[in-house]
């Protein structure tokens, strides 16, 4: 469940054990190198505690003693064309379809803790969506588990292969490690009895049926980490844009791995929505979901102990494509 704590994190100087601060260098570098050529930090961090010579034309020196300062991030020459943000790279006419966004907000649990901010997170994402980027938006707060299984086969009746859907879905997440298996915990969920519960097999197998041709499901609830694959890696080069839109895509971003995820510490919204609305609201061309995916996590991360992750949706026939965002006005 979510965590309805804060966390507070210094920037500057600080007094670190050496493992610690080898620890945050090669973190610091690996998101470097993803940030750049969208590889897996994690893997790539593994190599340069193992290797960290490889660096030493470019990255910052590696720690040798215990008072650690954390500089600002120097740049990486990539080998291959990485559109950001704000790449004048446009995709109107790649995509003929129509825009939907379905948000879930599920605050008033009539058998769990209450949460504070997932009505809010979902109506806000709802509200900017629908403004900004001409998506149609459907609402549902403290949704049972029938309204939001129907809403998925309203979707499966209605939408056309060029559509695009994405889902964002805030509320109690729960891991059944026994089973092995996620779930998302509708309001009436009972904590000991899973009859009300939907797992991440039934929201696998409803986005698989989506006759959409993009399919993003935004999952901000603990453990929903256990939705995605694992590593995604994308190689970027000319067409990119294009091949994204033209392929089938089923993929998931969540506000953390298989960790419980903070409700609060965003103002008004949690941690993963503040950083996913102004990520959103600060973009202003048309982008794909990797690229927004990597200033939002970075932004989570420094602000919260859990770490967003994204990628396909196993076994929802995905294709190799990416969900794109079209900015309207």
């Amino acid at each position: 469940m979510k965590e309805e704590i804060a966390h507070q994190h210094v920037a500057g100087e600080r007094i670190v054990p050496l493992d610690e601060a080898l620890e945050d260098w090669a973190v610091r570098v690996a998101e470097r190198v993803a940030e750049q050529l969208h590889y897996a930090a994690p893997k790539v961090k593994t190599a340069l505690l193992a290797h960290p010579d490889l660096t030493r034309d470019w990255a910052p020196p590696v720690p040798t003693a215990a008072t650690v300062d954390l500089p600002a991030a120097h740049p990486v020459t990539p080998s291959v064309e990485v559109p950001t943000a704000s790449s004048p790279i446009m995709t109107q006419g790649l995509i003929p379809g129509k825009f939907h966004v379905l948000v879930i907000g599920n605050n008033d649990y009539r058998h769990l803790p209450r949460l504070l901010s997932a009505r809010r997170d979902a109506e806000a994402v709802g509200k900017l969506l629908g403004s900004s980027y001409g998506f149609s938006v459907r609402v549902l707060t403290d949704a049972t588990r029938a309204a939001i299984l129907s809403a998925f086969n309203d979707y499966r009746k209605a939408l056309q292969p060029e559509d695009s859907l994405l889902v964002y879905y805030a509320g109690h997440g729960w891991l059944d490690e026994q089973a092995d298996e996620g779930y998302w915990l509708p309001v009436e969920a009972v904590m000991d009895n899973p009859v009300d519960w939907i797992s991440n097999a039934t929201i696998t197998s409803a986005v698989k049926a989506i006759p959409a041709r993009h399919v993003l499901v935004v999952a901000d609830s603990c453990f929903s980490g256990k939705l995605t694959r694992g590593v995604r890696v994308t190689i970027r080069g000319s067409g990119y844009m294009e091949r994204m839109a033209s392929k089938r895509s089923r993929t998931v971003m969540t506000s953390g791995g298989m960790e419980p995820v903070l409700d609060v510490g965003g103002g008004d919204h949690s941690v993963f929505a503040k950083a996913f609305l102004g990520v959103l609201r600060e973009n202003r061309v048309s982008v794909d979901t990797t690229t927004l995916f990597v200033a939002i996590r970075r932004q989570v991360m420094l602000a919260a102990d859990q770490t967003p992750e994204y990628s396909d949706i196993r076994k929802a026939g995905h294709d190799g494509g990416d969900f794109l965002f079209v900015r309207q006005k």
